[in-house]
């Protein structure tokens, strides 16, 4: 796997973790050392703890033992279908900005779209405490 394809890897979620759902996404453009745009996400929680029909203490809760994002919404009773197309929809919706304003070039768009579904199953099933 390329250098840049690990980064943007890691980078999709870390982002993930700090910013979880939000209509309100910001997006900004971080340069690596070979001056390409890295797609990077904040995401702001209160959309997330409404998806996951709990409040920021329960979701802190959840969070200190160890569940996943995934769990939550299991345990909520979130269909994880739900869960899966939230984070797909935001993504890409924010992607096909990126897009517009020529900050992703074709290439690295389509790299990140194909990828995108992986990268959300990745990021919900993460554990916490790993």
């Amino acid at each position: 796997m390329s250098v840049l394809k690990v980064t943007l890897k890691k980078v999709l979620l870390l982002c993930a973790v700090f910013l979880i759902f939000s209509e309100n996404v910001q997006a900004e453009e971080v340069h690596n050392q070979e001056g390409k745009v890295v797609y990077q996400v904040h995401y702001d929680y209160e959309p997330i703890y409404n998806l996951l029909k709990v409040n920021q203490k329960e979701y802190d809760q959840y969070w200190k033992e160890g569940l996943s994002i995934a769990e939550m919404a299991k345990k909520q009773g979130i269909p994880r279908r739900d869960l899966e197309s939230y984070f797909v929809s935001l993504h890409y919706k924010e992607m096909q900005k990126w897009r517009t304003k020529g900050s992703l070039s074709e290439e690295d768009y389509f790299d990140l779209v194909y990828r995108l579904k992986a990268d959300v199953e990745e990021f919900i099933d993460r554990n916490p405490n790993n």
